[in-house]
């Protein structure tokens, strides 16, 4: 008992200390300027008389203070604004929290989760957009079915839309999928591309890649896999990532709102993720066999992201589930010979294709109650769903970045490639995809299309910029498999399996579920952990049937009967919001 007397009073003197930091970040100066500064304004597209400053609190941001450079020149003349963003980092939920309990949010708030924009509502902290529908005509052109599920399904019953979701659109999908598995090419060709079957067969063939180059050129240890636990939420988040190649979703995809439940995304069929034939306890037991066989970087139980993108960067990885985590620089696919990591899937690989999304994804756009700037935040937002701001953002500017050529078709210009490999900095100052990262959400996916120029709004989806200019290493592994790209493989060979609608209307968790299911999430990540890095199968065992009992103790048959009524309902509701 004094032991939890002992953790809350610590827990509320960080959120006094909290509270104390934001609140008095929130008092600087986004508060300077009135509502009749922001109805000053010119018509959209002109250059305002004063621009207001409009604090941030957007949860998925890394970034933190006054934004500069090229964007914020963007931003101010076309939209009348600048953007000073709190500092959100690891502990964006415990500073929600704080600034929550403070009765006052900053002008501009990206919740990551739909519960957290119902408790907003629930205290009375957000603007009701349907109030001011007519000043958001670009969310309501390109993001009704967004803007409606809101309505529906996070008002607090009241039917009205106080948040809109971001990423709505059809799924970005241009050269690659999410999805790996990317492995060492050249290592592999080395070997004879022996074939690999199943998610298993990659051992062997990675330890044979293993023993070839043991160390990477500065002499450090070459390993198939360095992990890192700083992303786990109520489970090792590494272990429910390759049932993505099975198209299957243990818990990752959904955002944990269907905690501990595997859903086969084609079938809709589930069951428990510590079910002894689950996918997920399927790839603990994959990465405890490839820990056994030396594959497993040691310092995996210790070190966070960064760390391992580090290795990586080192060429000290030979595996990557995903396709933007390698290190795929191009002098060395370039070089003689080349190096780097291609998409090398096993023969039952069917991995899991985003359609459409109509709805959006749950990081959500929303107002404060408290704004002195209301004007202005409906402006930023509605420019934030715009064709036209979102291709400048994503793109940079015309002339600068990008130009059209005689096809009609958009394209990137000499200048703009040098810019963008070479992480030069664009006129005004700031890089490229600075634009996106500071607030890390947009309203539209980069795959709508934009009405003027006929192709997606973001250029790496552009058909002039896929395939362009592929290194010796891609030129090696395209005349070798016969395909350009990752996606005219797999839908050739018919290897993907594409997800429903149902997997983004699983309905917000109930605290009560939530709180079980979170102690219970305690111990599958640390179970899940000591089952990897376990010394003999026995203790793989001991480990995991451990997790199982300890899960079930703690009411784990609670948590799943939720999520399968969830599910249904999902299932149930996806056609409306199509």
């Amino acid at each position: 008992m004094h032991n939890r007397i002992r953790k809350f009073q610590v827990a509320a003197l960080l959120m006094a200390v909290v509270l104390t930091a934001i609140l008095g970040g929130c008092s600087g100066s986004s508060r300077n300027g009135s509502d009749s500064a922001d109805s000053s304004k010119g018509s959209e597209g002109s250059k305002p008389a004063e621009a207001v400053t409009l604090q941030v609190f957007s949860l998925p941001s890394n970034t933190s203070g006054l934004q500069q450079g090229w964007f914020a020149e963007v931003l101010r003349d076309q939209v009348g604004v600048n953007l000073e963003l709190l500092p959100a980092g690891d502990q964006g939920e415990q500073k929600l929290q704080a600034l929550m309990a403070g009765g006052e949010l900053p002008d501009i708030v990206v919740f990551k989760t739909k519960r957290q924009v119902e408790d907003a509502v629930r205290a009375g902290m957000l603007v009701n957009l349907d109030d001011h529908i007519d000043k958001l005509p670009n969310v309501v052109k390109n993001a009704p079915a967004a803007l409606q599920y809101y309505r529906d399904a996070a008002s607090n019953g009241s039917g009205k839309a106080y948040a809109i979701p971001n990423q709505v659109g059809p799924s970005e999908v241009g050269a690659t999928i999410n999805y790996g598995p990317l492995i060492r090419w050249d290592l592999y060709k080395k070997l004879g591309m022996p074939q690999i079957k199943d998610l298993e067969d990659y051992l062997p063939v990675l330890k044979q890649m293993q023993e070839l180059e043991p160390k990477n050129k500065d002499g450090q240890k070459v390993y198939a896999f360095s992990l890192w636990q700083d992303w786990d939420s109520m489970q090792m988040m590494l272990a429910a990532q390759p049932s993505n190649f099975m198209g299957v979703d243990t818990g990752d995809q959904m955002g944990g709102s269907l905690p501990f439940m595997q859903v086969d995304v084609a079938s809709g069929e589930t069951m428990s993720i510590l079910e002894r034939d689950s996918q997920y306890i399927r790839a603990l037991r994959f990465y405890y066999e490839a820990n056994r066989m030396g594959l497993v970087d040691p310092d995996s139980l210790t070190q966070r992201w960064d760390t391992a993108v580090e290795k990586m960067n080192q060429g000290r990885v030979l595996f990557s589930i995903w396709p933007w985590y390698n290190n795929n620089k191009k002098e060395l696919g370039d070089a003689d010979p080349p190096t780097g990591f291609e998409f090398v899937p096993f023969d039952a690989y069917k991995g899991t294709w985003f359609g459409d999304n109509p709805i959006g994804n749950s990081w959500a756009f929303a107002i404060s109650a408290s704004t002195k700037h209301l004007d202005a935040a409906l402006k930023y937002i509605d420019f934030m769903y715009s064709t036209e701001g979102l291709q400048v953002l994503m793109n940079g500017p015309k002339g600068v970045v990008w130009e059209m050529n005689e096809m009609g078709e958009p394209y990137i210009t000499d200048q703009g490639w040098d810019l963008i490999e070479n992480g030069k900095e664009l006129p005004g100052g700031g890089v490229l995809g600075s634009a996106v990262n500071a607030v890390n959400a947009q309203g539209l996916s980069g795959a709508v299309v934009h009405p003027e120029t006929n192709a997606p709004l973001n250029y790496a989806l552009w058909p002039t910029t896929i395939n362009r200019n592929p290194s010796k290493l891609s030129q090696d592994w395209q005349s070798t498999t016969g395909f350009k790209t990752q996606t005219e493989m797999l839908k050739a060979k018919n290897m993907y399996t594409l997800s429903t609608l149902a997997m983004k209307l699983v309905p917000t968790i109930p605290e009560e579920i939530n709180a079980k299911a979170a102690r219970i999430g305690d111990v599958v990540k640390t179970n899940s952990w000591l089952a990897v890095f376990a010394k003999n199968d026995a203790d793989f065992d001991k480990f995991v049937d451990e997790m199982a009992s300890k899960a079930d103790a703690l009411g784990l048959q609670e948590v799943l009967e939720w999520d399968a009524s969830a599910w249904k309902q999902a299932q149930e509701e996806a056609d409306r919001y199509k």
